[in-house]
């Protein structure tokens, strides 16, 4: 069964993506306007548990497009943190063609590129 703690949200223009786990919490967490994650500190998915809920996506949608990676802000993740994770994906789910997440624009600015 696939793991998912805490609230789940995603927005509705991915309501055809299949849904994984890959942060729990809000590494921000100081919105004003946002209480999706209150009281929930931030944290990432053992890359075990991410691989098992990627088998049971392969198990009954082998053929996904589209992977949202829940969380309030997944993208704040270092890009080696993020790497295992994204590559993994492919692994699993061949066709694979796209993979969203939230981001806040503090974490964007701090990406390079290569």
């Amino acid at each position: 069964m696939m793991h998912f703690s805490g609230r789940t949200w995603r927005p509705h223009y991915e309501a055809d993506s299949c849904i994984i786990e890959l942060t729990a919490g809000c590494v921000y967490g100081k919105c004003n306007f946002c209480s999706l994650y209150e009281n929930e500190s931030f944290r990432m998915v053992s890359l075990e548990q991410f691989e098992e809920d990627l088998q049971e996506i392969k198990d009954y949608q082998p053929h996904a497009r589209r992977l949202f990676l829940t969380g309030a802000n997944p993208f704040a993740l270092s890009y080696e943190q993020l790497k295992p994770y994204v590559l993994t994906v492919r692994d699993y789910l061949i066709k694979c063609q796209s993979i969203a997440m939230f981001a806040s624009i503090r974490d964007i600015q701090n990406k390079e590129v290569w």
